[in-house]
């Protein structure tokens, strides 16, 4: 197994919900890189030597408290208006506090015609399972997936699996991980490109070890394959991948 460390930045313990003792920290909240454990209380922001910038917040479903601590934009209000489902309201406000608290950034959010989100002066990429949601930022280029462990995808496997990335779920020992690891980098291509990929065909992940932090894939884009590196840990329960 490759180790790959990330740096870690707590932010200030004024943005930070302080009702999370240590223990629970302990408990409910850990963001792993390789063998390296950091407590999360509601935020935790990496940075990856690739230039990516990534902020994740941990939804405590505390809607009014929350939506007093984002500095949304006009945008950003505008785009409110059209939730109505409680669900895809959580998702949303956590994944803006990611990027306005977390990421500390004002930018307005803007959308491709494919609905792909970016900002003026970089990619971004958004991403919830609730309770956690992230947001990621790089200059060129922007895909993560965050994903928990769920065992629908052993139902759906063959949907976005090549036949031959079912044998090595298979005989990995840990299937339902596998399986996880292997939708969430595929999703957080996805992501990159916005195209409308066969998962099972046009979308190949390399072979790999549930646990491993790198992950190396192989896209067609357009009818000609291109490679891509990613980044894979956890965080609570969720698995998290990211495209570099």
């Amino acid at each position: 197994m490759q180790r790959y460390d990330f740096q870690v930045k707590r932010l200030s313990e004024s943005i930070l919900n302080n009702r999370f003792s240590t223990a629970l920290q302990r408990k409910h909240g850990i963001v792993r890189s390789s063998c390296t454990f950091v407590p999360m209380p509601d935020i935790a922001r990496l940075s990856f030597p690739e230039g990516h910038e990534l902020s994740f917040w941990q939804f405590d479903d505390q809607h009014e408290s929350l939506d007093e601590r984002i500095p949304f934009s006009e945008k950003d209000l505008e785009e409110s208006k059209g939730l109505n489902h409680s669900k895809r309201i959580r998702e949303w406000l956590a994944s803006r506090a990611a990027l306005r608290i977390g990421l500390g950034i004002n930018e307005e959010v803007l959308y491709h015609p494919n609905g792909k989100p970016y900002l003026p002066s970089s990619e971004l990429s958004f991403s919830h399972c609730l309770p956690i949601a992230g947001a990621l930022v790089h200059p060129e280029r922007a895909g993560m997936d965050i994903q928990l462990p769920n065992p629908k995808l052993e139902v759906i496997s063959k949907k976005f699996a090549h036949p031959e990335e079912l044998v090595r779920a298979n005989e990995s020992g840990a299937t339902l991980d596998y399986l996880t690891i292997l939708w969430s980098a595929k999703e957080a291509v996805f992501k990159v490109y916005g195209e409308n990929f066969q998962f099972s065909v046009d979308l190949r992940v390399d072979p790999f070890q549930v646990g491993d932090s790198s992950l190396s894939m192989e896209t067609r884009v357009e009818g000609n394959w291109k490679s891509h590196s990613l980044r894979c840990f956890r965080i609570l329960e969720h698995w998290v991948v990211v495209v570099l």
